[in-house]
This record gives structure tokens, C-alpha cells and sequence, in this order.
């Protein structure tokens, strides 16, 4: 096969699609914020930690005055919610009230999620690291709720809850619900 040069600008794309989530935080004076986070995962299980890049803007600003946020797992047919949240700054625009979300209170956090999220995963601010035009927050799970039927045998019902994949731009997918699960021997 032949290969052809991808513009290091678009190296991104060759990794996506990646789940988009909205991650909410609020500074001292409690007015909360989401921001759109495609570039999120999990580093640990024990102990539980997550870890996502973010550009050090406002969103970054209120996660200093406040160390908490909560990830709130959105679903497919959420993406214009997600876009919104991306492409305007809490700064000038409260993205709750124009984007039609509902601030909740949550267990472990002084940080409101969204009621219309289908998950939620409480963190505290763990450690943070530079990358270049991104700054890389790793969070410690103190708390994770979902609507019911989200999991079903413990794994996330693809139908039921389809998740919301970033493409990049403006450009959502989600999954077809098929599984695969090959057996390669390892056991």
C-alpha cells in the first residue's frame, strides 16, 4: 500500500474518533462551566485516575481556583450540546443556560454535573503537566454514577446509550452496537 503524507497540524485525525465528553468545573464563585474534552483516558485503576489535555484557557483558570471537575459522559444525540460547550469560552457566555443544560449537585465534588449527562465521574485535581500547547490534568476519581440501563452486566449498553465519538471540526459519529470480542488463546 501506499502511504501518503499527513500535515503533522492534522496528526490528530488519524487517532480519531475519540469519545467526547463535557467536563464541568467551577472557580470560587460557583458559576459553573463545561468545556468540550475529546482527549481523555483513563491512567489508572488503582488507585482510580483519569487524565485529559486541556488548553490553558478559562476552563484551565477556574480549575486552579477550584481542583474539581466532573466528567459527564454524554450521549450521540448530545453532539450539538458538546460542539456549543467547544467553541465558545464560559468567559463571556454562560454555556448552561444558552445550551439548555441542567447544573446537578454530585456526591464527592463542589462542582455541579449535568442532569442531562448519562454518566458521571467526580475527580479531584492529582497532579497537572505540561505538553505543549496543552496542559495535562490527571484526576482522582472520588465518585462515578449512571442512569440505569447505561450498564448492562457491567458493560456500556452500545444500543441503549450510544456513545458520542469526536471526529474533529464540527464532525460526530457514534458506534453501530456490534461487538467484537476475539479470542486470540491468551487466556
Amino acid at each position: 500500500m501506499n502511504k501518503q503524507t499527513v500535515s503533522l497540524s492534522r496528526f490528530t485525525r488519524l487517532i480519531h474518533p475519540l469519545p467526547a465528553f463535557l467536563v464541568t468545573c467551577a472557580g470560587k464563585d460557583g458559576r459553573p462551566n463545561a468545556i468540550a474534552i475529546a482527549w481523555l483516558t483513563p491512567v489508572s485503576v488503582n488507585p482510580p485516575l483519569l487524565a485529559f489535555a486541556i488548553r490553558p484557557h478559562y476552563s484551565y483558570e477556574l480549575l486552579q481556583e477550584n481542583p474539581a471537575f466532573v466528567v459527564n459522559v454524554m450521549a450521540y444525540e448530545q453532539a450539538i450540546e458538546v460542539l456549543f460547550c467547544g467553541r465558545c469560552s464560559g468567559r463571556d457566555v454562560d454555556k448552561f443556560a444558552t445550551a439548555g443544560l441542567t447544573p446537578v449537585p454530585v456526591q464527592a465534588v463542589n462542582v455541579p454535573a449535568i442532569a442531562e449527562a448519562l454518566a458521571h465521574v467526580e475527580c479531584e485535581v492529582e497532579a497537572e503537566y505540561p505538553a505543549g500547547d496543552h496542559v495535562i490534568v490527571v484526576g482522582r476519581v472520588l465518585a462515578a454514577s449512571a442512569e440505569e440501563g447505561v450498564l448492562v452486566d457491567g458493560w456500556r449498553d452500545l444500543i441503549a446509550a450510544p456513545p458520542l465519538f469526536h471526529l474533529g471540526g464540527n464532525r460526530f459519529t457514534t458506534s453501530s452496537g456490534e461487538i467484537s470480542e476475539p479470542d486470540v488463546g491468551l487466556d
